[in-house]
């Protein structure tokens, strides 16, 4: 497939970020902005956050593209954010390839530093939280090789600045990077690695997933069409042609030798001071008209955070394949942003027992430490409505699963010395002994579907028991009161009663 066919405009950060725009979900700053007033104004807002002159360099730069269900939306193409999953899972089965362009084609190759050009003080590296170690980009994506097996790597990465030619990278929780790492160290091996700086959310989709074939294809995967990757002028290693920026170069074989962070982590804590490698910088290359990126994480909140939304999506695609494998099909599941470790399930009535099966294999995943599982007349992406289902479906001694020394999530701030954590379970579905009475039914709003069928209140009540929204239907009345009427004549008269659930019954007939 020639470049010159490839909308290489497509899938950018830039023609996302008018996408957001046009729906009006971006607060524009034209103001300058100094480096360190970023976090403060990007945290002040729900929306997306576009900066048209930042720093004195008068850079330009969007944060929080992807950090609500709703812009993943858009990212995927779906109209209810609470399809996501669906659409995520379509494109998941439907595996696309790697289309290999070359540079003089490559929109991120339209300016080249190398050598003595190479200069990491000239990008927008910024602090983002009042003790983190050093300036910072959050919003690097990295493409690497296995030496070992060819397969490629894709991963998300804060880069943090050393000097103009270096920065050190945080590679300190198990990872498939990390272990690629760790084998070139044992081999006194470089490991070379391109940094993607301003990608679409779809692509920090595909860099969240851990997969044992080669995960290059994976962009474009969820993409829904081939990905253009192009090589790096010096490392060789094949990075999104589309991107914004990027930085090439290789992560030294001295393996890890300088302390790193802290840094603002996604449970909206801090996380320790770590050993990683350093990372030598060979190039960089960008668009003529780059739009810089910076990632929200760290917040108080993680509602607005990218990093929670979009694991988020990725979360509940693994609840749908954990509990398929237990053989139950969930009418929904989500994972909660605020909470990240939380899981919610809605499921059909019909199998006494299935919402404490779907628990136990919640409980396998690694990430999942709590559990809600409800029928599936409650919404599960209303905290209103889990909360209604908590307060009058569950009883604490007869409907709580708890389990114990699981592994936990990364940096969860909970975690034992041993690095284990507990897990805990709530059934909120109605109970299988309830006797079917109005008591234990959900009010909801009246509708009327069918044509009149009777002329009077007393000839509809003969045809048997009724509702008064029944009666309604049944003599074509879209007020009432002239119905509440025609049953207190016929009350007076004797011939009305009521049954056990409110019916209205014709004495004659009882």
């Amino acid at each position: 497939m020639a470049g010159d066919k490839i909308d290489f405009e497509k899938w950018r950060l830039r023609t996302f970020v008018q996408k957001l725009i046009d729906i009006g979900d971006v607060e524009i700053h034209d103001e300058p902005v100094s480096l360190l007033e970023l976090s403060s104004i990007i945290e002040a807002t729900r929306k997306a956050t576009l900066f048209r002159h930042v720093g004195p360099e008068g850079f330009e730069m969007v944060a929080a593209a992807g950090g609500s269900r709703r812009r993943l939306a858009l990212a995927l193409g779906v109209d209810d954010p609470r399809d996501c999953v669906n659409a995520y899972e379509r494109r998941f089965n439907n595996p696309q390839p790697v289309i290999e362009v070359p540079s003089d084609e490559a929109p991120v190759h339209q300016v080249v530093r190398t050598g003595d050009a190479i200069d990491l003080t000239k990008l927008p590296f910024h602090i983002q939280h009042k003790h983190d170690g050093c300036v910072y980009i959050s919003s690097a994506i990295d493409y690497a090789v296995d030496p070992e097996t060819g397969k490629g790597n894709v991963g998300c990465r804060r880069l943090m600045l050393r000097d103009r030619t270096t920065m050190r990278t945080n590679l300190t929780w198990a990872s498939d990077l990390k272990r690629i790492y760790l084998g070139c160290v044992d081999r006194r091996e470089k490991l070379p690695i391109s940094f993607a700086i301003g990608a679409n959310p779809i692509d920090f989709m595909a860099a969240t997933l851990r997969l044992p074939g080669d995960e290059f294809g994976l962009v474009g995967t969820l993409r829904g069409e081939p990905v253009p990757m192009v090589r790096g002028l010096t490392n060789g290693v094949l990075a999104p042609a589309d991107a914004e920026l990027i930085i090439e170069g290789y992560l030294d074989e001295r393996g890890y030798v300088e302390q790193e962070g802290p840094y603002g982590e996604f449970w909206g804590y801090y996380g320790p001071v770590h050993i990683d490698p350093v990372f030598h910088v060979t190039a960089i290359t960008m668009r003529k008209d780059v739009l810089h990126q910076t990632v929200l994480h760290g917040t108080a909140s993680l509602v607005p955070t990218e990093a929670a939304n979009v694991n988020s999506i990725s979360a509940e695609l693994r609840y749908l394949k954990v509990l398929r494998a237990a053989n139950i099909e969930p009418t929904r599941v989500h994972s909660v942003v605020a909470a990240q470790a939380h899981a919610r399930v809605a499921l059909r009535r019909g199998v006494r027992g299935q919402a404490r099966r779907a628990i136990a294999a919640l409980f396998s995943l690694y990430d999942v430490k709590h559990v809600v599982v409800v029928d599936d007349d409650v919404d599960i992406y209303s905290d209103e409505e889990v909360e209604w289902a908590m307060s009058t479906r569950f009883q604490a001694d007869r409907d709580t699963v708890v389990g114990s020394d699981f592994t936990g999530p990364y940096m969860d701030p909970t975690l034992g010395q041993d690095g284990n954590v507990s897990k805990i379970g709530f059934d909120a579905t109605a109970p299988y002994d309830l006797p079917d009475e109005i008591t234990n039914w959900r009010p909801s709003p009246p509708h009327i579907q069918n044509p009149p069928r009777f002329q009077t209140v007393r000839r509809a009540l003969e045809s048997g028991p009724l509702f008064f929204l029944q009666i309604m239907e049944a003599v074509g009345s879209n007020d009432g009161r002239e119905v509440a009427l025609e049953l207190g004549a016929l009350h007076d008269d004797g011939l009305l009663a009521r049954g056990k659930n409110g019916e209205w019954i014709l004495k004659a007939l009882s």
